[in-house]
């Protein structure tokens, strides 16, 4: 019952968030009450939690949208920006290879699938956009770590950031590639490397994956020049992006 109560309030709140959105005008807590059919002393505890986010604030009794949704909405429109950045790049990948190839963002330690573009074979890797991947056992993940400060991957790993990995982050930073050799998926082997910003930090991945038949080692190292040149491509593309959006806000 306690988890369909808080579910309740998030959906309350998204509602009065829509809707506040939607009018784009201050307004006071009965006409939002009116406006979301809700029972105004709910639309005020709602109202008052929200704007200790600053998802809204308060003026002179009225409420209107807050900076934090601007947080959000630069977020995702970051997202979005980057796949659309990245696009070509991967289509050019997936062509040449004939193989899957993934896109990923680096957030706060959190690694996630952005886009997918999917092999004209048969057989696939079972991935989905959105979903959350594997700093460990991904290629690409691996790829992001090997780019990080020691004592960044074990505040994200804990326990994880044994001696033989960082051995092997060593390895990898020093190719320039990481491989995948069946870790995250039986049958398939992945290649991946970092996507970089102007600082030098990484804020994504790219991969190719395959089933091991079609990726043998002579292969993977082939991809793997392919994998990180594309990701340098992303990279100073994604850069020039920035430093354009930046000169133009």
């Amino acid at each position: 019952m306690k988890n369909q109560s808080q579910i309740r309030v998030i959906d309350r709140a998204f509602t009065l968030l829509f809707f506040m959105a939607h009018e784009k005008r201050p307004m006071g807590v009965t006409e939002i009450a009116r406006g979301v059919n809700l029972p105004k002393a709910t639309v005020y505890r709602i109202l008052d939690s929200l704007a200790v986010q600053r998802m809204v604030i308060e003026r002179e009794g009225s409420y209107e949208m807050g900076p934090a949704t601007l947080f959000l909405a630069d977020a995702y429109r970051s997202q979005v920006a980057f796949a659309e950045v990245a696009r070509p790049f991967l289509e050019k990948l997936n062509r040449g290879t004939k193989e899957t190839v993934h896109l990923f963002i680096f957030e706060k330690g959190e690694l996630f699938y952005l886009d997918k573009l999917e092999s004209p074979y048969q057989v696939r890797m079972h991935s989905r956009v959105g979903v959350k991947g594997s700093l460990t056992r991904l290629s690409a993940g691996q790829a992001i770590l090997s780019c990080l400060p020691k004592e960044e991957v074990i505040q994200f790993l804990g326990e994880e950031a044994t001696p033989g990995l960082f051995s092997e982050l060593q390895k990898i930073q020093n190719r320039g590639y990481a491989i995948d050799d069946e870790e995250n998926e039986k049958g398939l082997r992945c290649v991946g490397a970092a996507i970089m910003d102007a600082h030098g930090d990484p804020v994504g991945a790219i991969s190719i994956s395959a089933p091991v038949y079609r990726l043998d080692f002579q292969v993977i190292s082939q991809y793997g020049e392919e994998v990180c040149q594309t990701a340098k491509f992303i990279s100073e593309a994604l850069i020039r992006y920035e430093k354009e959006r930046n000169q133009n806000t």
